[in-house]
């Protein structure tokens, strides 16, 4: 990989849907970016509020594209992909906030690490102004470990460690457009888990960077796509037995099946939750296949038991119906 200029274009990508409620802060915060070429571009997924007045208070600054709703955020990153004129592309989620020198450090480590073609920044979560304690990053045990109080490292084989400690999301990493003809797109069917997807089959094609410095603030609220338990655990099996199918790392494999088992699992204990006691008890033996161990069989001995027991009515769950 070369690069074509020591300050290239970089088009960030904001897909929205119905998001005007924390939109204009999340413009801002891109339009404070220390680093200035930059195109923004804003793919409106079909959204009936009134995030189009929002943009036009912007539009000399951002580029607006509506399309009907898809229904998830695929979609409107594709189109964003191809409306982008910039050699590296970077992706926002609509409610989120950038670190004012974001794009500026992931540039800089780009431009320094010419066979890098991905690299992630850590990020922390918060809700209404409230931050948390840890940021992702830190949460990640094995990737602590590699960092090690290093402020960069790069993997040559990212995803063994992508596997075992997702520490990505759509919002932290920038890419080099070049990777976009060996991955063109985010796959289009899924509607949750497309972003980890994306970048998984992207960490194949090349070298990942890591940079231990929070670059975006993750937004959580009640309308997150994450507060829909059910969907969310279905799109994250879809999305990580698609990746399964096409893996050949041994280690990785090993982690993917894991994570598969335990979505199974989350999966199961939803649906006892909301009285779906035969259908979790088929999630439940899904898990079991999806990773035969005997500490995976006695998950399915216990889970089992707290199914049956909630059936019968001797065992009322502490978990909130969602």
């Amino acid at each position: 990989m070369t690069n074509s200029s020591s300050n290239p274009l970089v088009s960030i990508i904001i897909p929205a849907y119905n998001a005007q409620e924390f939109l204009s802060e999340t413009l801002e915060s891109i339009l404070k970016q220390s680093y200035e070429n930059i195109e923004i571009i804003l793919i409106d997924d079909g959204s009936t509020d009134e995030t189009s007045q929002i943009v036009s208070r912007y539009k000399d600054r951002v580029k607006y594209f509506f399309q009907h709703n898809s229904g998830g955020c695929a979609v409107p990153r594709n189109l964003g992909i191809q409306k982008s004129l910039g050699e590296f592309l970077c992706f926002n989620d609509a409610d989120d906030l950038m670190i004012v020198d974001r794009v500026e450090s992931q540039v800089d480590f780009l431009l320094k690490n010419p066979k890098v073609g991905l690299v992630f920044s850590d990020y922390i979560n918060f809700f209404d102004k409230v931050f948390y304690p840890k940021t992702h990053f830190e949460t990640c045990t094995n990737l602590q470990l590699l960092l090690d109080g290093k402020k960069e490292i790069i993997f040559e084989n990212a995803c063994p460690h992508l596997a075992r400690e997702n520490f990505g999301i759509s919002s932290s990493f920038m890419m080099r457009k070049e990777l976009s003809l060996k991955v063109p797109y985010f796959e289009s069917s899924l509607k949750s888990s497309e972003d980890f997807h994306f970048y998984y089959r992207l960490a194949r094609t090349t070298n990942v960077g890591i940079i231990n410095k929070v670059g975006m603030c993750r937004r959580l609220h009640s309308y997150n796509m994450s507060s829909n338990t059910e969907k969310m655990m279905s799109e994250c099996i879809r999305s990580y037995t698609m990746l399964l199918e096409n893996e050949d790392n041994i280690q990785a494999r090993f982690y993917l099946n894991k994570f598969i088992a335990c979505f199974w699992n989350n999966l199961s204990r939803y649906n006892a939750n909301n009285e779906k006691y035969f259908l979790a008890f088929k999630q439940e033996l899904m898990a079991l296949y999806s990773d035969f161990c005997l500490a995976r069989v006695y998950s399915l001995f216990k889970s089992s038991a707290r199914i049956v027991l909630m059936k019968v009515g001797l065992y009322k769950s502490k978990d909130s119906k969602i």
